[in-house]
């Protein structure tokens, strides 16, 4: 790999069975966040095994955006709860249902058009279309406190009406501008690229206050972080790998919460907690040993 050295000690072919370096013509992941670039075809494969290396780094980075957020609510005394949080806090058939759908559905707008693929693009693009305005809607409209799952169901779905429109709106502009956009999405693929990360963290800011705040934007740093990885994944090794990442974070997750926030556990939601929080420890485990490997390369 040019520019890319091994440290003493690290045969060749080691270089490249980590969880971030898999073969010579594919760059590490700080080299691609550095200059983004996107492929008609994903240029990099994973197994088991590196996928697995990356859910490590993706949920360190959740964590360490996490205490990051505690030191700010600390030091400038910000609120600490959301009426979405309540909502997954609680199993109910709306926050299942808005588990389910939500990470096929983010990934669709947040990360579907980091590709040279013209179709997954404007695909892509109606879906970011939907979801801006949705955010844009929600943080402009009052919302009552506490929020039930079936409105903030109901609010979720809402966007699918949105996206009609906004499907319209890209076939138009697949039908009249598709090569000047995808010239664009070529020579501003840094740009398309951190968009991307910075509106899908942004977004998430009614995880953190129940009404419009600014500081709420300040506290979005564990949904930025996994975004950024995320959006990695999506553009090295394929749609379906950020996909799977993001389901891979979001049900085990909730799951915990819903174990730990039960009134009454059960010997069953005990032993599930505790087999869920030794899976996640070790698999950060796993994403550091990853980590150091690659950081033993001079790059």
């Amino acid at each position: 790999m040019a520019g890319c050295e091994a440290s003493p000690g690290i045969a060749p072919e080691e270089v490249f069975r980590s969880g971030l370096i898999l073969n010579p013509t594919l760059r590490p992941f700080l080299i691609f966040i550095r200059r983004p670039e996107f492929a008609s075809s994903a240029p990099g494969r994973l197994r088991l095994w590196q996928w697995l290396g990356w859910q490590g780094l993706l949920l360190l980075a959740l964590l360490l955006g996490g205490v990051f957020d505690q030191i700010l609510r600390h030091v400038f005394h910000w609120p600490a709860y959301s009426a979405w949080l309540g909502v997954f806090a609680h199993p109910s058939w709306g926050a299942a249902v808005i588990l389910l759908a939500a990470p096929a559905l983010e990934e669709l707008g947040f990360r579907a058009f980091l590709t040279a693929v013209p179709k997954l693009v404007f695909t892509g693009l109606a879906f970011f279309t939907a979801y801006v305005y949705i955010f844009i809607q929600n943080d402009l409209t009052p919302r009552a406190f506490p929020i039930s799952s079936a409105s903030a169901l109901s609010r979720y779905l809402h966007a699918f009406r949105v996206i009609l429109p906004a499907a319209g709106i890209s076939l138009l502009l697949y039908r009249y501008r598709r090569d000047a956009i995808m010239a664009f999405f070529r020579r501003r693929a840094s740009w398309v690229f951190w968009t991307s990360c910075i509106v899908f963290g942004a977004g998430h800011n009614r995880l953190y206050s129940s009404s419009f705040e600014w500081w709420s934007y300040a506290l979005v740093m564990p949904q930025f972080l996994a975004g950024v990885g995320l959006a990695y994944l999506r553009a090295s090794f394929g749609l379906r790998w950020s996909v799977a990442s993001h389901y891979a974070i979001d049900i085990p997750l909730v799951l915990l919460v819903w174990c730990y926030s039960s009134p009454a556990p059960s010997a069953l939601l005990r032993g599930m907690s505790v087999t869920l929080t030794v899976a996640l420890l070790a698999t950060i485990a796993y994403g550091l040993v990853v980590l150091w490997r690659v950081m033993r390369l001079r790059c």
